[in-house]
């Protein structure tokens, strides 16, 4: 493939018809740019509605983790959007500079990427000071801290271009974004806070991978969480590396040709396919590794907002780790009177609780329990007051890893069952606890 000279790749003047290069690698941008403009948008159109029907419903301030990925999921629809615009220079055969589309696309670029990273420091800093230090910010202090980040980002592209509004977005290669001719602008307005972002999630995770497995090690951690606490450490090493994986290779050929290094359409169009598949890449790792928060019913679930630390890596979306038992009624009858008791579902999320279903047990098993008793008066066989109990117990159990029972030798299905006479029926709870 011809590969066009580095004078024409660092024109800033509209180019017409485009090379072969710039063509076939802006298709590729496209298409990329394209699908996580459409996983980000219905990620964030998805998070948006359950945020609005939680609030309405419960009338507080929802999980702060689920708020913190709805403004990366909207962060990279910026971003898409910036790479999706190249359809239009594909369009037109030509990416002409001083019009509508090149200015919104050297406005997305610079609020994408800057956003992305900025939103993915925020979650890495808020899993930190969740997990680790045990702290949160009030739901006052958390809005103001999010307009506030919302703000710099904006006000780092609003600078550049009150600063040159007439040729402040031009031609940059294979898309338009800000004039190399500022290259202050370029390095103090946006690169300088990418690489910061880009080391400071390293750091972060990197942190947290070591102090959770030093707590999984001098059992800091319950035993019963030391499995989830080693699933939830592999997740924190996926973080960092997708973000800087995505974002490394633009912004290290960008800070090249700031030295005068020569570049080309192909190698800035596989960077730009790269940096754009960012925004389906955080979608496909945050609903595969925070599905609790995502995708559980937010309607029903009234403590979304207290899921805390390890709570928010869990995999279930309805229910935690360990056995699930739900007492759907128990109705108790004696000597003509009656009353009726419902509990709800209770949720166990230790693996060591003493009651425990075998691994792969059937899903949703019902056992009912019944008993009856009859007395008789005065020898004449006449049924008297009688006591009668009838509980349905719901069971239901997931599958948990081997490392989770490493040390007790065996597993065993516990059935317990208890019996008493008419006498010992005065001195039973209204609800039989069942552990």
């Amino acid at each position: 493939m011809f590969q066009s000279p580095s004078s024409v790749v660092l024109s800033t003047q509209s180019i017409t018809p485009l090379p072969s290069d710039l063509r076939s690698g802006l298709i590729v941008a496209s298409v990329f740019g394209f699908i996580s403009s459409f996983t980000s948008l219905g990620l964030f159109l998805l998070l948006a509605y359950r945020f609005i029907r939680w609030r309405q419903k419960h009338q507080r301030f929802p999980n702060q983790f689920l708020f913190l990925i709805l403004n990366l999921a909207f962060a990279d629809i910026q971003q898409s959007l910036a790479f999706l615009l190249n359809v239009q220079w594909l369009g037109s055969n030509g990416i002409f500079i001083g019009n509508n589309t090149c200015f919104a696309q050297g406005w997305f670029v610079s609020t994408g990427d800057l956003a992305s990273g900025v939103w993915c420091l925020a979650i890495g800093v808020h899993t930190f000071a969740d997990l680790i230090l045990n702290f949160r910010l009030s739901a006052g202090k958390f809005v103001a801290a999010v307009a506030s980040l919302w703000t710099f980002i904006y006000a780092c592209a609003v600078i550049g271009i009150a600063m040159h509004p007439k040729d402040y977005y031009v031609r940059a290669g294979a898309w338009c974004w800000v004039n190399q001719q500022y290259d202050h602008e370029r390095l103090y307005l946006h690169y300088l806070w990418i690489f910061i972002a880009e080391f400071s999630v390293v750091i972060i995770y990197a942190t947290m991978f070591v102090l959770l497995h030093y707590r999984i090690r001098t059992h800091a951690i319950s035993t019963a969480e030391s499995s989830h606490a080693r699933r939830a450490a592999k997740y924190m090493v996926i973080y960092p590396i997708v973000y800087v994986f995505c974002t490394l290779p633009l912004a290290s050929m960008r800070m090249a040709s700031m030295s005068h290094d020569p570049l080309t359409f192909t190698a800035l169009t596989a960077a730009g396919a790269i940096i754009t598949s960012n925004g389906w890449l955080d979608v496909l790792l945050y609903t595969l590794t925070r599905r609790v928060l995502l995708l559980s019913n937010a309607d029903a679930d009234s403590a979304l907002d207290e899921k805390r630390g390890l709570d928010t890596f869990a995999f279930r979306p309805d229910y935690g780790w360990g056995t699930t038992t739900t007492i759907t009624a128990l109705k108790i009858k004696k000597g003509g009177s009656s009353y009726h008791h419902t509990h709800h579902p209770s949720k166990s999320s230790r693996s060591g609780s003493r009651a425990m279903t075998r691994l792969g047990s059937r899903q949703g098993s019902e056992e009912e329990l019944w008993r009856h008793h009859h007395h008789q008066r005065g020898g004449a066989g006449v049924e008297g007051p009688g006591v009668t109990k009838e509980t349905v117990v719901q069971v239901r159990s997931e599958p948990m890893e081997l490392t989770e029972f490493a040390g007790m030798g065996y597993m065993k299905e516990i059935e317990r069952t208890s019996s008493f006479d008419s006498a010992q029926e005065e001195k039973l709870p209204p609800l039989a606890r069942i552990e």
